[in-house]
């Protein structure tokens, strides 16, 4: 059969924002091709399987499934992407043996936070009701519409009580804010700190500060994926297929055919040869590569500088993260108990263990440490996924079996030396800390050892350059309005045709399907095609209250 050489629409990348956007396209009528470069789709929803252990090598904690659009109107849930929320989202684990432990239910987090403080336990009541009024009524449904210029929507912040609020933290620093609740017990703020800036946020730059209530309240309600993150992206995937798009594997894009100002066509060629090149003809393409990848590389410079000279600016001068990620993934033949199960049984299965912080001021100077590209102290957070989903473990051949997440925010180039030559040695200490606070953690129980540094992410994802979980820093003039610049932060870009839809634009990184959902809209409304989802409640709400478009 004769390759297909012309569709309505092409897509360019398979993570999960491709794949949500493709999947809505294809589901309003048009003909969608996703073009892949690796051999599978999914980008950073990666599970993989080591005699009978599943470990989630990047993406975990689901912050946003439960909200997120796309879970209902693709019908995720009937197709088998099952999410799980623990009852015991977090503890801290003391060196004293004690721990504070955080729950998914507001109640049994208040009376947790009682044993050590009944001020700071009702002042938490009051600072995760604000914030979640914050989250639910602006934070959440602003992920899933097209943002807001900032004097505009400062503007707005000023005309509600809600509004005041919200301008009141984005002028703080984590830190700040952190220092702002009040709480007597060390301890819990830095439990609650850690959980916000766990995911590359400096506690002292007031860049993302706006995301703060959205962490505090999303990691107290994080859920698993039962059976492993990928099975995400598969039902993703599936959605889509079902609706008629194609997905094309192992094909990367050379660039991008434009003429006379519009994206005519994309041309690809299997990964990593020189050939054969395909060119694709479209009516649209949308790509979730970064600025870096799209307007540096896919385009040639002399055409995009006759429609933006902004673009091919944000190409140049695109910044990343400072930190990355690393974790020690383990396969266990049986789970070691903690310390603090004596004092504070939540601890036995809580989802984040955070150990080797017992201070804000000590998560501040990890962070700092990290920013320095110094690896000094040794602090991280475990996770069993087994205690949430035991079956991440071959339970039939090993009953007592247990998959175990050690993960650590860490420098993407160390002072310490190469990763390739430190991870190993890095991954033992991480071990090491870990296990001062079990009982009994055996170092014969380990199965199967995987060490995953930001060079591996990079290596493994290369849109994920410097080991870029968010495709690109959180700083001023790459946030909100400003993402990836104010040309493209609503998905259209200064080339016709061409569109954006990756964690790049608006609303950043994570799972949240906010760049993928957003820009299928804009795509099917421009393309006349029918736009056969309804926004959620929320999310018509807050636009009428000025929060998005």
């Amino acid at each position: 059969m004769a390759e297909q050489n012309s569709y309505d629409i092409v897509v360019v990348g398979a993570g999960h924002n491709g794949l949500t956007a493709a999947a809505y396209l294809a589901r309003a009528g048009a003909k969608v091709l996703v073009v892949e470069r690796r051999h599978e789709t999914g980008g950073a929803l990666v599970t993989e399987e080591f005699s009978g252990y599943r470990f989630n090598l990047h993406a975990n904690y689901m912050l946003m499934l439960d909200v997120a659009p796309p879970y209902r109107d693709l019908g995720l849930e009937e197709d088998g992407c099952v999410y799980i929320r623990p009852q015991v989202e977090a503890s801290l684990l003391k060196k004293d043996g004690d721990a504070i432990t955080l729950y998914s239910d507001l109640e049994r987090s208040v009376q947790s936070i009682r044993r050590f403080s009944a001020k700071d336990a009702e002042r938490f009541r009051e600072v995760y009701l604000s914030y979640k009024e914050i989250a639910d009524a602006y934070l959440i449904p602003s992920t899933y519409g097209r943002p807001v210029g900032s004097a505009q929507l400062a503007a707005t912040y000023m005309e509600s009580e809600l509004g005041k609020r919200i301008l009141e933290i984005t002028e703080m620093t984590p830190a700040e804010i952190c220092a702002s609740w009040g709480f007597e017990t060390p301890g819990l703020s830095a439990l609650l700190l850690y959980l916000i800036c766990m995911w590359g946020i400096d506690p002292k730059e007031s860049n993302s500060s706006y995301l703060v209530p959205l962490y505090f309240n999303r990691m107290l309600n994080a859920t698993l994926v039962k059976g492993g993150s990928h099975r995400l992206s598969s039902t993703l995937q599936k959605a889509g297929i079902l609706a008629g798009m194609e997905v094309c594997e192992n094909h990367e894009v050379r660039r991008f055919i434009v003429e006379n100002g519009a994206a005519k066509a994309v041309e690809i060629a299997p990964t990593g040869c020189e050939g054969p090149i395909r060119r694709i003809e479209a009516k649209a393409i949308v790509t979730s590569t970064d600025p870096v990848t799209t307007f540096g590389q896919f385009i040639p410079e002399p055409e995009l500088l006759k429609r933006s000279k902004l673009c091919a600016n944000t190409a140049r001068n695109w910044e990343w993260e400072q930190s990355s990620l690393f974790l020690c993934h383990l396969a266990l033949s049986r789970k070691p108990h903690f310390k603090a199960e004596v004092a504070d049984p939540g601890v036995a299965t809580a989802f984040i263990r955070v150990f080797g912080v017992e201070t804000p001021q000590d998560v501040i100077r990890h962070i700092s440490e990290v920013m320095d590209k110094r690896l000094l102290h040794d602090v991280g957070h475990v996770t069993f996924t087994t205690d949430v989903d035991a079956g991440q473990a071959p339970r039939e051949t090993d009953p007592d079996g247990a998959v175990c997440r050690l993960e650590a925010c860490v420098p993407y180039a160390p002072a310490d030396g190469d990763w390739r030559e430190i991870s190993k040695r890095y991954g033992d200490r991480l071990i090491a800390a870990f296990a001062q606070h079990t009982t009994d953690f055996d170092p014969s129980s380990i199965v199967r050892r995987y060490d995953y540094t930001p060079l591996d992410i990079e290596m493994k994802i290369p849109q994920m350059k410097r080991g870029s979980f968010k495709h690109g820093a959180y700083i001023m003039t790459q946030m909100g309005y400003s993402r990836p610049n104010v040309q493209c932060s609503s998905y259209k870009t200064p080339i016709d045709n061409l569109y954006l839809c990756g964690a790049s634009t608006f609303p950043g990184g994570m799972i949240t399907f906010g760049g993928g959902y957003n820009a299928a809209k804009v795509v099917a409304q421009d393309l006349g095609l029918n736009v056969w989802w309804t926004e959620p409640a929320s999310v018509t709400a807050a636009r009428e209250k000025g929060f998005l478009l």
